[in-house]
C-alpha cells in the first residue's frame, strides 16, 4: 500500500465535539420499554471548571412504572468495530471519574418521563479529550427459564478541554477483503475523538475509474491511542481484473490521509 498526506485548502468540518452513539437510532431505545435523548452529552469544559447537561428519560410502558439504576463506566474502541466498558477510569481517555448524575436512582410511573442532570468536573491540569458512558439500566425488565434479564441504553459523555486538543491520525493499511469490500486501518495518535470521512475510487487496469464510494458515512469515531478498521463494502462485485483503490480520508486536520492499493478479482 503507498501512502501520502497532501495539504488542503480548509478545513470541512469541526472535530472539537464529534459524537459517538451507542445506539444510532436514539428511539431504537423504545423496544426495551424506556428512552434516553439525547444519546449523547457533549461539553467543552475548560481546566478545572464544571460543564453539564440535562437528560430525559421517558418510560414508554403504558401500564408498568420501571426502575433505573443509573452509573458510568468508561468505553473502548476494539480494532473490529465492536466496544467494551470497562469499570471508571480504566483508560488514559477516560473521564468517567470526573462524571455526577443525579439522581443515581430514578423510578418513573408507566407514560411519564424524569430529567437527570450529568455533570463534568475537569482537573486543573486536564488536557484533550476524555470520554464515558453513562448507561441506565432497567431491573429487572423480564425473566426467562428462571434468569432476570436487564436492559440498560448508554449516553456517551464527550468532554474536551478547552485549547489543548491535538488532532492528529495516521493511516495504517487499505486492502480489498472478502465479501468484497476496502478495509481501511486507522490509528488516533490524538488526543481527542476523529470521527473521519471521506471518498474511495476504484480505476481498472487502464487506469479508468470505474466506481466510487463515500469512506465511512456513518462518521463512526475513533477514539484517542486506537487502532479501527472500517469496512466499506461494494455495492456489487467487481468483474475478474486487476484494479488499483484510492482512499482519501478527512480526519479533521489541514491535511489529508491518502493511500492506494493494487489488487485482483480471480
Amino acid at each position: 500500500m503507498r501512502r501520502a498526506a497532501r495539504p488542503r485548502a480548509e478545513r470541512c468540518w469541526p472535530i472539537l465535539l464529534a459524537a459517538a452513539l451507542l445506539c444510532r437510532d436514539p428511539h431504537a431505545a423504545w423496544a426495551f420499554g424506556f428512552s434516553v435523548e439525547p444519546a449523547r452529552v457533549q461539553v467543552s469544559v475548560p481546566a478545572g471548571k464544571r460543564r453539564g447537561q440535562t437528560l430525559t428519560v421517558r418510560n414508554a410502558r403504558p401500564d408498568a412504572a420501571v426502575h433505573l439504576a443509573i452509573y458510568v463506566r468508561d468505553i473502548i474502541h476494539l480494532p473490529d468495530g465492536t466496544h467494551e466498558y470497562p469499570p471508571a477510569g480504566s483508560t488514559e481517555w477516560s473521564c468517567a471519574n470526573w462524571i455526577r448524575v443525579a439522581p443515581s436512582e430514578l423510578e418513573i410511573p408507566a407514560g411519564k418521563s424524569r430529567d437527570v442532570r450529568v455533570s463534568v468536573t475537569a482537573p486543573p491540569d486536564a488536557t484533550g479529550g476524555r470520554y464515558a458512558v453513562v448507561f441506565f439500566e432497567a431491573s429487572p425488565s423480564y425473566a426467562e427459564e428462571g434468569i432476570s434479564v436487564n436492559f440498560r441504553v448508554g449516553a456517551i459523555v464527550e468532554a474536551v478541554i478547552r485549547g489543548t486538543e491535538r488532532v492528529a491520525t495516521t493511516l495504517r493499511d487499505v486492502a480489498f477483503v472478502e465479501p468484497p469490500a476496502v478495509r481501511v486501518d486507522l490509528f488516533n495518535e490524538g488526543n481527542v475523538l476523529v470521527r473521519p470521512k471521506g471518498v474511495i475510487r476504484v480505476f481498472g487496469a487502464d487506469g479508468r475509474k470505474i466506481r466510487q464510494l463515500a469512506f465511512n458515512p456513518s462518521m463512526v469515531g475513533l477514539l484517542p491511542r486506537t487502532l479501527r478498521s472500517l469496512s466499506t463494502p461494494f455495492d456489487e462485485p467487481l468483474p475478474p481484473g486487476s484494479y488499483r483503490v484510492r482512499v482519501e480520508v478527512d480526519y479533521g486536520s489541514s491535511t489529508l490521509l491518502v493511500g492506494e492499493h493494487a489488487f485482483a478479482v480471480p
